[in-house]
């Protein structure tokens, strides 16, 4: 016996539009959180090899002595740039905002799935939309705030 069309979009819309969209944030949230798991790794071992480098300059002398120390200096400044590198991509900031749309989906996959497919869904669609429009408008915001920040080349 088939369902009917209720039924059929009732599982059609948790299965192509709630749960692959939410597969879709988990994993972005996973490449995010990995992404700036890697730039602290990189960034601590950097400031690691600096340091020992500076402690081991202590205990050269002239030229080598000089030669270190830039090393020490050059991996410091490495290390700063990888953290601006994490923070211009804001791999922490895309972690934590796909991390929460994909954790309203999960609340909102289970309550849909409670839905009765005859009843009002609309209150269901417009939860699980609303939570695509947020998401949405989080880009605006960045959008808003990169075009709003201060432009040093124009006094």
């Amino acid at each position: 016996m088939t369902a009917d069309r209720a039924t059929e979009f009732h599982t059609l819309y948790r299965e192509l539009r709630i749960h692959d969209q939410r597969e879709f944030y988990e994993g972005r949230r996973d490449e995010y959180r990995s992404a700036h798991q890697q730039a602290i790794i990189v960034r601590n071992a950097l400031l690691f090899a600096a340091g020992v480098a500076g402690v081991g300059s202590q205990f050269a002398d002239g030229t080598l002595r000089s030669a270190i120390a830039i090393v020490a200096a050059v991996l410091a400044a490495l290390a700063g740039a990888v953290t601006a590198f994490s923070a211009l991509v804001g791999f922490s900031w895309l972690d934590k905002l796909y991390d929460d749309a994909g954790h309203n989906l999960a609340e909102a996959e289970i309550d849909w799935r409670a839905l009765d497919p005859h009843g009002d869904v609309e209150s269901g669609l417009e939860r699980v939309e609303e939570i695509f429009r947020k998401e949405t408008g989080q880009w605006g915001q960045l959008a808003v705030q990169a075009e709003s920040a201060p432009d040093d080349r124009h006094p």
